[in-house]
């Protein structure tokens, strides 16, 4: 499996869900909105990095938060199992596919 990785997942209380997988490991579950939410951030970033130094979501399907330091050449993601670095194709990635209708 090639990561990053987005799919459907359903939750009972929620209904459809998106998990943002950077790892077998190491996953966010996101509700649709929260889903574009980070999409546009991920966007915004690739864009421009210059503007923000990080970016953070609390999502509402998920005990961990998503937490990222904005650098010249990505993001450094930081979890409480260590760090992950995405580079802008992989942000991009996972922008156009958090993007959802």
């Amino acid at each position: 499996m090639s990561y990053p990785l987005v799919k459907r997942v359903p939750h009972r209380m929620l209904g459809d869900m998106l998990r943002m997988m950077l790892s077998d490991k190491l996953y966010f579950d996101l509700t649709l909105e929260e889903g574009r939410t980070l999409s546009r951030a991920f966007t915004a970033v690739a864009f421009d990095w210059r503007r923000t130094d990080s970016i953070y979501l609390s999502p509402v399907g998920s005990d961990g938060e998503f937490s990222a330091a904005v650098t010249q050449d990505g993001l450094h993601v930081e979890t409480a199992d260590g760090r992950r670095h995405l580079n802008w194709d992989d942000v991009t990635e996972l922008a156009e596919r958090l993007a959802v209708e």
